[in-house]
């Protein structure tokens, strides 16, 4: 590629996985940190399945798994009655559970990989200024020794956390506020009949909240959300006795033995009024900041870099650089969705009005046992329903089947002479993928030579299970995916014209 080098700013989870799609995508790399080292401590604690599949994509999956420790539900008590079960073992996904892995281990498995691709993070390293112009972003590194360099980028992708230096010399609002509660958090060891084990339990008593998360055998998660009391002021220094009385106050019939890692942490609800100005990008926290109700934070960053990568790769391939807008437009919507759900989320587990504390008791088991509703929380909390239909830049022209354009597409099972096989088993490049569904091998070597930058390759309907026919249908059609997982054009076969058009704007010609 001409002019190819991106330079990440923030090598966190979010920066290390756009470093990753970039090296992917074939693009040259310098990703830079002024921390001296990776992450020793998490706040961040739980894999998404959405995640997991994208990691499947890295070949990292598995060990991601292997590392962590599978979560197949979520139990909530108020005033030690539990009000609502929600299983999460019904994930349509090759990975239907959550994964609760310290954010330390996910930064190491995806450092690996990341070096593994060629690219390594210069640590001690900060962004002191850039402008742009001439299609380039001009950027000043300053480095430990208080020496200076200019670089000159196609791109600039500031993952550098919620003080983003790359937000603030943008000029980019950060709108939002406090929520009004003291949180603390601390991974402990803990004995008594509310220990966690399989499950993520969440206790309220008085508008206070106690979270608890199994991470090992030893070791649990503890996250305490407490209205602030008259008089009383925030412990400057955390001890087990801080986490003892909390827990006594919500009734959680536990006794915290030892702390391995203690501290406070503020929550604020804020969002970038756009993610994008020219050449430079935010993602992750640097876009988007919210409490962490749902374990949505970390993998809602993961999902901006697939979503922001493959269109640069697009753009440096000769499509149009409008395709770039969408990135705000797709990811600015799901962070607005994110933060509405995890604020109202939040302000209903911790209200203390016994009116409304005794609605949302008598409510939400009613509620949760509806399936619809189990789904849709599964799908929302696993991220597997994030969609993209109203997106300017997906196109949707008719066919059967309840897949639209703008939806993730599942790996689904399928129907193969050697075995069991799912549909996305073998894709590991980060390129578009063309499916011809049941159109038979007529036009599949003309369709490769028309889409050399996609991969082609056929469905037959009659390999599908009765979930995958329902979603493909059965008409001849073809589905392109986009190299972040989602559909991006559906349509008849036979309508060449509005398959072009698609491949037009995304460069695949």
């Amino acid at each position: 590629m001409s002019n190819s080098m991106v330079l990440v700013v923030g090598a966190g989870p979010t920066g290390m996985t756009a470093a990753i799609e970039l090296r992917r995508a074939g693009f040259d790399v310098r990703i830079v940190d002024k921390s001296a080292h990776l992450a020793e401590h998490s706040q961040a604690l739980v894999v998404q399945a959405r995640t997991l599949e994208q990691f499947q994509r890295y070949g990292i999956a598995e060990q991601t798994v292997a590392h962590g420790r599978r979560l197949s539900g979520a139990r909530f008590f108020s005033d030690g009655k539990e009000i609502v079960h929600l299983t999460l073992d019904k994930i349509a996904s090759r990975y239907p559970f959550a994964l609760l892995i310290p954010q330390s281990e996910t930064e190491a498995l995806l450092n690996a990989k990341m070096e593994a691709l060629g690219a390594r993070t210069e640590r001690g390293v900060s962004l002191a200024g850039f402008t742009q112009g001439d299609g380039a972003v001009h950027a000043t590194l300053l480095h430990a020794d208080a020496r200076t360099e200019q670089v000159t980028v196609r791109w600039l992708i500031g993952c550098d956390g919620a003080h983003s230096t790359v937000r603030q010399l943008a000029g980019i609002p950060f709108e939002g506020g406090g929520v009004g509660i003291s949180f603390f958090l601390g991974d402990v060891e803990l004995e008594g009949p509310d220990a966690p084990q399989d499950e993520l339990t969440i206790h309220v008593r008085h508008g206070d909240l106690v979270f608890l998360g199994r991470l090992n055998d030893r070791l649990v998660r503890l996250i305490v959300a407490r209205h602030p009391r008259d008089g009383e002021d925030e412990p400057k220094q955390l001890t087990e006795a801080d986490f003892q009385r909390a827990v006594d106050e919500v009734g959680v019939r536990v006794h915290v033995r030892k702390g391995e890692w203690m501290t406070p942490f503020h929550v604020r609800d804020m969002q970038s009024k756009q993610y994008r100005v020219g050449g430079a990008f935010l993602a992750g926290d640097a876009s988007h900041i919210h409490s962490p109700v749902g374990g949505q934070g970390m993998n809602t960053g993961i999902q901006d870099a697939a979503n922001l990568v493959w269109k640069l790769a697009a753009v440096a391939r000769g499509a149009n650089d409008d395709l770039l807008d969408s990135y705000d437009q797709e990811r600015g919507e799901v962070g607005k969705a994110l933060l509405r759900f995890t604020e109202r989320g939040l302000k209903l587990a911790t209200a203390a009005n016994p009116v409304l504390t005794g609605a949302r008791d008598a409510l939400a088991p009613l509620l949760v046992g509806l399936e619809p509703v189990q789904r849709a929380a599964m799908g929302f909390v696993s991220e597997t329903a994030i969609e993209y239909r109203s997106s300017s830049i997906v196109a949707d022209r008719g066919g059967d089947g309840e897949l639209r354009a703008g939806d993730r597409l599942p790996d689904l099972p399928l129907r193969a002479a050697d075995g069991p096989a799912t549909l996305l088993q073998n894709w590991k490049e980060a390129r578009h993928v063309a499916f011809v569904v049941d159109g038979g091998g007529a036009g599949i070597d003309a369709l490769r030579t028309k889409l050399p930058h996609a991969d082609v390759a056929a469905v037959n309907a009659a390999d599908l299970d009765e979930d995958g026919r329902r979603l493909l249908g059965k008409e001849p059609k073809l589905l392109i995916l986009r190299p972040d997982g989602y559909v991006g054009y559906r349509g008849r076969l036979k309508d060449e014209a509005g398959w072009a058009a698609y491949a037009r704007q995304d460069a695949l010609g």
